[in-house]
């Protein structure tokens, strides 16, 4: 389910075009660096004892910059038009050069480059009806070519070259994309401890399968350009020394791989994981001290080699606890 050169060529020309950007402002982005995280400022209520977000989402851009998307909710509106104290919807693509979220001015879902230029409006169906946001969700695909939006009970998924919806089933809470965007991987805990995985083809397709334990107790998991193979990441455990690691699980054979070991310590968690087209799993693990600045380290993962490299190690603020990794 990879795309060739050519078509991964024709394939990002529809996505600048789905984009609505004028030629000028497509070329400037092409070459424009990607966003590494988004965060949302926090406040501490000193009656309730806790923090939470209270201002717009900001990016950290791979240059270093940060820029803020002035036009974004920093916290949800709930069901009786009040304030909730969670993060407002927003997502950035895995290649980190496509961001959508919810526009303040008249809560329409939009689309637009992460270094900045003119937006796209997703239709209406696809925008939450009134101010009440507090279950909308968002999810974009590697390259942004595709956007899974999530509220009042219904899953859709936009292609925006095309401009083609479909819905997709309700079981299972949805994870992200494959790495090619052609399938959304979706799991759902049982009650009994159990935990199965779903991978929707935008065909219609289902491939579902009970995950064993080592996926099940994973930090973070994604599925691949295949649209069967997940790969799940460990924690590690700092008293025996041991690092986390990834293995893959195979939904069509229920075959589960050996182990590879990260090039980080057990205190820097997994926190995120995602597969890039061309098969590649990109880990981001978070380390964090209290009052300190926490650390993101980017791993690239090759599964079928075992090849794993730190590929970019970057600082958040202290105050940035609310922070959102490209792909989530």
């Amino acid at each position: 389910m990879r795309h060739p050169s050519a078509a991964a060529a024709l394939l990002a020309s529809a996505v600048i075009g789905g984009l609505g950007l004028p030629a000028a402002a497509a070329s400037a982005s092409a070459g424009s660096p990607e966003a590494r995280a988004a965060w949302v400022p926090s406040c501490y209520d000193d009656e309730q004892g806790e923090q939470y977000a209270c201002g717009p989402w900001h990016l950290i851009m791979r240059d270093g910059r940060r820029l803020t998307v002035r036009d974004t909710f920093g916290v949800r509106i709930g069901a009786k038009g009040g304030k909730v104290r969670a993060s407002g919807a927003f997502a950035i693509s895995g290649d980190g050069r496509t961001i959508a979220y919810e526009r303040v001015r008249d809560h329409r879902v939009v689309v637009r480059s992460a270094a900045g230029g003119p937006v796209r409006e997703l239709p209406g169906a696809l925008s939450p009806s009134s101010a009440r946001t507090k279950g909308l969700t968002l999810i974009l695909s590697h390259t942004g070519d595709r956007i899974l939006v999530e509220r009042a009970g219904t899953r859709r998924v936009l292609t925006l070259a095309t401009g083609r919806i479909t819905e997709l089933p309700a079981t299972g809470d949805p994870q992200g994309f494959s790495g090619d965007g052609d399938e959304v991987y979706a799991t759902r805990d049982l009650s009994d401890s159990t935990k199965w995985l779903y991978a929707y083809g935008l065909d219609g397709s289902v491939i579902k399968k009970s995950a064993p334990q080592f996926v099940a107790n994973a930090f973070a998991t994604a599925l691949s350009p295949d649209g069967h193979t997940v790969a799940a990441v460990s924690s590690g455990t700092l008293d025996r020394k041991r690092p986390p690691r990834l293995r893959t699980y195979d939904l069509e054979t229920g075959r589960l791989s050996e182990a590879v070991d990260l090039p980080v310590t057990a205190d820097s968690p997994p926190f995120a994981a995602g597969w890039t087209p061309d098969g590649k799993v990109v880990v981001h693990a978070y380390s964090s001290d209290y009052g300190k600045p926490s650390v993101v380290r980017v791993l690239t993962v090759d599964p079928g080699t075992g090849e794993a490299a730190r590929t970019d190690t970057y600082k958040v603020a202290a105050d940035d606890p609310f922070i959102l990794f490209p792909g989530e």
